[in-house]
């Protein structure tokens, strides 16, 4: 499988392969839900979030994704063994038990199900990242996150190192319209250079993208 793209959007919609009758979770939903805008015609599409607002706000960007509020590690209401495909992008560094979402997911994919995670690798230009201070529980090793993916039942399949320093020259921006301004935008401003890691695959960055296949249930 080669899924690289022209940009992040388009890499993970190359990971999830959409199709027909293909069911798809996404956890976390972005303030612009772009990924749901690019697959919601064509695959089954459901997205959950903790965030009242932000699930409001993402519904008149869609048309057929069910949105949830809810949080995935308290066992909401979603059926066990049904989706194809689990997309978990920025969100398994917030948590306190990683490892117990990826156990979840686990139970609500079918056989041979695939995951997709995205989270910040231990880059030493994320010392800049003041999400990381602020948020994130952790940032991870190659070896770190592929061995929690792996004893939750997964088999890696794609494992890529993405994105450059300007991915916090448009954090910085990103936050300043947010607290400063009040405004949403989509994330993403110096884009040119970091979108051509997408291109190719990478022996260091500051995220990590993967896609892994379950291979038995926990």
């Amino acid at each position: 499988m080669k899924p690289y793209a022209r940009n992040r959007i388009d890499y993970v919609v190359n990971l999830i392969e959409p199709r027909k009758k293909l069911r798809v979770l996404n956890i976390g939903i972005s303030n612009i839900p772009e990924i749901e805008q690019r697959i919601e015609d064509t695959v089954e599409c459901w997205t959950i979030d903790i965030d009242r607002k932000k699930v409001a706000g993402a519904q008149s960007h869609l048309k057929k994704t069910k949105l949830i509020v809810g949080d995935l590690t308290k066992n909401p209401d979603l059926p066990e063994n049904y989706f194809d495909v689990v997309v978990v992008l920025e969100v398994l560094e917030h948590l306190d038990d990683d490892r117990a979402l990826l156990k979840l997911i686990n139970r609500v994919l079918r056989k041979n199900g695939s995951l997709i995670v995205g989270v910040p690798n231990r880059s030493p230009l994320h010392i800049f990242n003041p999400v990381m201070y602020a948020e994130h529980k952790r940032h991870y090793s190659n070896a770190g996150i592929k061995q929690k993916v792996t004893d939750a039942g997964f088999r890696i399949e794609h494992f890529n190192i993405v994105e450059n320093w300007t991915l916090l020259a448009s954090l910085y921006v990103h936050l300043f319209f947010k607290f400063i301004l009040k405004r949403k935008r989509a994330f993403g401003v110096f884009t040119e250079m970091a979108d051509s890691t997408y291109r190719q695959q990478n022996a260091s960055g500051m995220d990590i993208i993967l896609k892994a296949r379950k291979v038995r249930d926990i």
